[in-house]
């Protein structure tokens, strides 16, 4: 069944699968509207999943990076905090 499928299809091939079951759901013979009706359902979970999954990953790449940022400037600070080795 094509909703197996979804977990392993890519992000275009799941919006292209969104695309036809709108598409289908409209125009379709009565047997594909059903299915597409039954579908869409699916596809908008999976699809709001990966959206999630995105948000939640970029969250945490902005944080590793301002994390980073912080100890670099915290290493800046203490290297010039150093008295200088041919001084006095």
């Amino acid at each position: 069944m094509i909703e197996e499928r979804i977990p392993g299809m890519s992000d275009k091939e799941l919006e292209n699968l969104h695309l036809n079951a709108v598409r289908l759901s409209k125009s379709g013979a009565p047997k594909q509207q059903a299915e597409a009706e039954r579908l869409l359902p699916i596809i908008g979970a999976a699809m709001d999943g990966r959206r999630t999954a995105r948000a939640a990953e970029l969250v945490e790449k902005k944080r590793a990076m301002a994390e980073e940022r912080t100890k670099k400037t915290a290493a800046r600070k203490a290297q010039r905090a150093k008295p200088s080795a041919t001084a006095g």
